[in-house]
């Protein structure tokens, strides 16, 4: 399948994730990603090298979280997606932004409720049909509370996220 997405300018998507926190104590974190998205720099018209193509995204998290007992975790960031279109019906993409988070879980590696999630990631959306794709990405998020408050250690989560994403 290839994409046409001559007539597209906005995105929805929906990805699910498995989150692992990379230091002890041992946190698991699934998650649902919900995001829309709008092309600043279209990926098949754009006169940047490659065709790169630019989009902002605002992102939805929420999440279950299995620690030292059964918790969640709410939130939202702004992202910036770069999209290479390898083919019509292959996009590579990085993407990267930062948002804000609230995290009710019993974990020293999350003493506080409300934090900043800095992040960054990489993936790939498959063509299903002209205006559908399978998303397949790797995402790192730095959870921790800039410093707000004296205890502030690092809560540091890599993802593995599958999803759907329709251009319209």
């Amino acid at each position: 399948a290839e994409f046409d997405l001559a007539d597209s300018r906005f995105y929805w998507g929906l990805r699910l994730a498995y989150g692992h926190h990379l230091k002890s104590p041992p946190v698991d974190l699934y998650t649902l990603l919900p995001r829309w998205g709008f092309f600043l720099v279209h990926p098949h018209r754009s006169p940047l090298p490659g065709r790169l193509g630019i989009s902002l995204d605002l992102e939805g998290i929420l999440s279950i979280a299995d620690a030292q007992d059964t918790g969640w975790e709410i939130g939202i960031t702004p992202l910036l997606k770069f999209t290479l279109p390898v083919t019509r019906g292959l996009h590579l993409f990085l993407e990267g932004g930062a948002g804000i988070i609230g995290e009710n879980f019993s974990s020293p590696a999350v003493p506080h409720a409300f934090n900043f999630t800095p992040q960054v990631g990489v993936g790939v959306d498959y063509a299903l049909a002209s205006t559908w794709g399978l998303t397949v990405a790797y995402r790192f998020r730095h959870s921790s509370n800039a410093g707000l408050y004296k205890e502030n250690p690092a809560f540091n989560v890599q993802f593995f996220q599958v999803g759907i994403i329709h251009f319209y």
